[in-house]
């Protein structure tokens, strides 16, 4: 058996890839996973924790066996499954003698597996600027952000800050920049690296924080919303607001979102990205807001 795994390390990465194919080619009690990837089970679920904490939809069904729900329009379907790369491997032993059997299959299974590694790099990237923000926040240390992409800009350059707290999904920091005493919105995608510098806020009565909804909207959330969801919608919420897992629930593949917001605006974003995707439920006010943005597109004006 294995070790337990305990850090991102190049090798791990392949395996949770590995597992990531395997749960979305097929559905496997917690056992059938120990057998496959000779793991213990304490390691199995794990490497589980790590893929959910990612952002990966991990299910399971009444019988206890684990699968990652996909859609036919989930770009990450066109890699190469392990069911896939087992069936040409059979056709292409049926012809034993053509020299370039050996090469296509060492070709597809390695385009299978680094199609996603740039993404699971980026979200352990992501993950640690998370943890040592947090470090710095309780300790209330500056930290430095290393060639810091400018929004508006576009200059790059270290920026010396102040972190408050997260906003929008672990996405943004909001923080209070030293040059100009200011509390801005820093991405955590625009940041190379950052140093925690062990020095102590020296600003913290300039600090501001705010409250923000799930959407990343300022303002108290006090704004009940209900909406039905397709799979797609399902999946996108899960994956690119997190913070909406408690408000999500999934009764017999029929999935609903029940919660707070601080406006129409951030929520609204969502649902007309997936108008066909989403069913307003309430309130009548939400309905009515959306109805009027769609009204609006469709008097804007060609050209």
């Amino acid at each position: 058996m294995e070790k337990e795994p305990s850090s991102f390390s190049h090798p791990k990465l392949l395996k949770l890839f590995e597992i990531i194919n395997t749960l979305r080619a097929g559905r496997y009690t917690i056992r059938q996973l120990m057998e496959k990837f000779d793991a213990a089970k304490s390691t199995m679920y794990r490497y589980m924790d790590l893929l959910t904490e990612a952002g990966f939809c991990i299910e399971k069904d009444f019988h206890d066996r684990f699968f990652i729900a996909t859609t036919e329009e989930d770009p990450l379907l066109a890699q190469f499954t392990v069911e896939e790369i087992a069936m040409m491997r059979t056709l292409m032993q049926a012809d034993p003698s053509n020299p370039l059997n050996s090469s296509i299959l060492k070709k597809l299974k390695l385009k299978s597996e680094m199609d996603a590694l740039p993404r699971m790099f980026l979200k352990a990237h992501l993950a640690n600027l998370v943890e040592q923000l947090t470090t710095a926040m309780r300790n209330k240390h500056q930290v430095i952000l290393h060639k810091y992409i400018s929004p508006n800009s576009k200059a790059v350059g270290d920026r010396l800050i102040e972190p408050i707290h997260f906003g929008d999904n672990y996405k943004t920091i909001i923080a209070l920049d030293t040059q100009d005493l200011k509390c801005k919105q820093f991405k955590l995608d625009r940041m190379s690296e950052i140093t925690e510098t062990h020095k102590y806020f020296v600003h913290e009565a300039l600090h501001r924080k705010g409250t923000t909804d799930i959407f990343g909207m300022d303002g108290e959330p006090a704004i009940w919303i209900t909406l039905n969801l397709q799979l797609r919608a399902y999946l996108l919420l899960r994956e690119e607001h997190p913070m909406a897992l408690p408000y999500l629930t999934d009764l017999n593949n029929r999935y609903t979102f029940h919660g707070p917001v601080a406006n129409f605006a951030g929520i609204g974003r969502f649902v007309m990205g997936l108008i066909d995707q989403v069913e307003i439920v309430e309130p009548a006010a939400f309905r009515e807001y959306i109805e009027e943005k769609l009204r609006n597109l469709k008097n804007v004006p060609e050209g």
